[in-house]
């Protein structure tokens, strides 16, 4: 997964001056792409298993909202999403997995 992502950055100091040049500048896309469907390709997997049930569900489509509409760091979202599934798994609205 993260080949393309350690290959693309030798490639570009490698490249350097010529990224201007449409070849080398079509290459560079094709490894980004191909690097952003590698990821898409292991986040859906995950996703499936991931959201096992409505609150997963939910708290998933609070931290995309959230993600998106405040500039709240990611590591607050993990935090809160915990919190809140392990309080409703301790006070029995959730089983845990």
């Amino acid at each position: 997964m993260i080949t393309p992502a350690l290959l693309i950055i030798p490639m570009v100091h490698f490249v350097g001056r010529k990224m201007e040049n449409p070849r080398v500048k079509s290459v560079l896309q094709t490894v980004v792409i191909a690097s952003a469907g590698l990821l898409l390709a292991a986040a859906i997997p995950l996703g499936r298993d991931g959201l096992t049930g409505p609150v997963t569900v939910a708290i998933a489509i609070t931290c995309f909202v959230l993600l998106l509409a405040t500039k709240l760091d990611t590591l607050w979202m993990i935090l809160g999403a915990a919190v809140v599934s392990l309080t409703l798994s301790s006070v029995g609205l959730v089983a845990l997995i």
